[in-house]
């Protein structure tokens, strides 16, 4: 092997473990955004159901809070 292939192989090496790891990359970065926009959905439709709460705020019932 002459100094000059060996220079290819290793650039040629160099450039495809820089083409996976940006690769892997880009993948998790796609799966933690997935990810996160399903917990956001989740947690918005779980506190969304909060209309409950404000019509007992309103109710004429409703103490209010003592402050010390």
């Amino acid at each position: 092997m002459t100094p000059n292939a060996n220079t290819l192989a290793e650039r040629t090496l160099t450039t495809r473990t820089l083409r996976t790891v940006a690769l892997l990359v880009a993948a998790c970065v796609l799966f933690v955004g997935a990810l996160s926009l399903v917990a956001v959905a989740v947690t918005s439709r779980a506190l969304g159901s909060g209309e409950g709460a404000r019509s007992t705020e309103s109710a004429p019932n409703a103490k209010k809070p003592l402050s010390i």
